[in-house]
């Protein structure tokens, strides 16, 4: 696997006797992992369609879900919308004070919280967005498993069954995963404890859609890989923009 990924993200390297493979930097390695991850996520569910619909059974009585009022659950929900907006406009601030105010503002650089507003405008904005309107899957309460009037059609099938608000993928599982990028405010000797802290919160944040009856298990899951892929793919892009204004 490890020669794989050198000979793919370097080509030349698989000439015999030229050079010694270039080692991955960490933004290939981290899509390397994260768009393998995609595709087996992608496979299992498209083997086995059936492995949503048994998932969601597990939350429901008769054709109720019955987690779908509990206040709770519905307060994550809410929180964890309403926490978008301000995470936005905070980072808009940042980068303004950063403009104004260099001097003061030395401890956080303006590429932090640009990475943190791609992050959400590539991933539960363009991918996700886009996604939704393009595949078209009913919600899982919207079946006639559940209650509901819709036929099941599994992940990645093209369905004309939801024109708006469709399942697939979901949107807070990515806005979630999309929040992990705040992690780079964070000074890196700190960095991986607010990890293990956030983390288990963030993906309770996107399983909770699953509680609810509002998205299958399969669009929690590669919402939130498609959304660390893009946050992946931008810091890259950041990354060599930044080594190329060094060498002029």
């Amino acid at each position: 696997m490890r020669k794989f990924a050198f000979d793919y993200w370097n080509p030349g390297s698989r000439a015999v006797g030229l050079h010694r493979p270039v080692p991955l930097s960490k933004a290939d390695s981290a899509l390397a992992i994260i768009g393998t991850s995609i595709v087996w996520v992608s496979f299992v569910f498209i083997v086995f369609p059936n492995l949503d619909l048994v998932v969601s059974r597990w939350f429901v009585s008769g054709q109720t879900f019955v987690m779908a009022d509990n206040s709770f659950l519905l307060q994550v929900r809410d929180v964890s919308r309403l926490a978008q907006p301000y995470i936005i406009g905070s980072m808009i601030v940042l980068i303004a004070l950063w403009k104004f105010l260099p001097a003061r503002m030395y401890i956080c650089p303006p590429h932090k919280p640009l990475f943190v507003l791609l992050s959400f405008a590539a991933g539960p904005l363009l991918v996700v967005q886009t996604l939704k309107i393009v595949i078209g899957r009913v919600r899982p309460r919207a079946l006639v498993e559940f209650g509901g009037t819709a036929d099941f059609t599994p992940v990645w099938q093209f369905s004309a069954a939801c024109s708006r608000a469709c399942s697939f993928p979901s949107g807070e599982s990515s806005a979630a995963a999309a929040s992990l990028s705040l992690l780079i405010l964070v000074p890196p000797k700190f960095r991986l404890g607010a990890a293990i802290v956030v983390v288990p919160c963030l993906m309770f944040v996107a399983l909770n859609r699953v509680l609810l009856g509002a998205h299958f298990l399969s669009d929690v899951l590669l919402g939130w890989l498609l959304t660390m892929f893009a946050m992946a793919w931008v810091w890259r892009w950041m990354k060599a923009r930044s080594k190329s204004k060094l060498q002029r």
